[in-house]
């Protein structure tokens, strides 16, 4: 075998395995960016008579961190405020020649968008609407089927041995298998359980928006939270975006 051909050989072995990683990467990049741990919030600003405020100033203010975002309401009144991080948040709304309007208790959560609308007043911008935002929202953006707990929740309730896996248990439609052991951690705690009948390999583990999947086994979990660090628990049952294509199952979203 000539030196020529063993070199072109090399060559072209070597193409494909930089072709290969680089499609590798681009994939995992995709898979990690899609993986949303932010939410919005949005909503529609009008005046008495139910005609659009433009140009009114929303200012968003996390309640514990104080991070704040200020945005202006389009020409029909609309307005919108991506990648927040979840939490409780005051709405301030203000605009000359109107009551300022102040929203508080507006709960943020991960991959949803809350909605919050305003009604202004006339009056001096001195003066001040003092409203608490509806403890219950409803889901209008999305068809996801699923449900929410607090970090405040989630450290108040009697979990077995103190992992958050046991609230996979507390959700519809699961079922555990033998195995399932909340107890235990690592390769020793056994996660296994079905949702609506989808196998127990099917399900998609997310802390901080990262895959916490064994993907050896996907029957077994990398990191355990502790329960105090913990500021939202959230399981997906059914009709969730694609950006969770990895699951067919629940997709269980820790956020610390």
């Amino acid at each position: 075998m000539s030196k020529v051909f063993t070199y072109r050989c090399l060559k072209g072995r070597s193409m494909r395995s930089v072709i290969m990683l680089v499609g590798c990467i681009a994939m995992l990049a995709s898979f990690v960016v899609a993986q949303k741990t932010t939410g919005s919030i949005s909503g529609n600003v009008t005046d008495q008579s139910g005609a659009a405020v433009a140009d009114a100033t929303v200012t968003v203010t996390q309640e514990v961190t104080g991070f704040s975002r200020t945005i202006q309401t389009s020409g029909d009144g609309n307005y919108t405020i991506p990648d927040l991080p979840a939490g409780s948040y005051i709405i301030s709304i203000r605009k000359e020649g109107f009551k300022e309007i102040i929203v508080a208790s507006v709960v943020v959560n991960t991959a949803t968008v809350t909605r919050q609308n305003g009604m202004l007043e006339v009056g001096g911008v001195t003066e001040t609407v003092n409203i608490t935002a509806d403890v219950v929202q409803i889901e209008t953006q999305t068809g996801a089927v699923g449900e929410i707990v607090t970090g405040e929740q989630v450290r108040e309730l009697p979990l077995n041995g103190r992992s958050f896996v046991q609230l996979t248990q507390l959700q519809p439609g699961v079922s555990s298998a033998n195995n399932f052991d909340s107890k235990s951690k690592g390769l020793f705690g056994g996660v296994d359980f079905s949702v609506n009948g989808n196998s127990a390999q099917s399900n998609l583990f997310l802390t901080d928006g990262a895959n916490n999947n064994d993907t050896g086994s996907n029957r077994t979990i990398l990191l355990f939270p502790s329960i105090e660090a913990i500021a939202e628990f959230k399981s997906l049952r059914n009709a969730y975006g694609p950006e969770y294509g990895q699951a067919a199952g629940a997709v269980v979203s820790i956020i610390t």
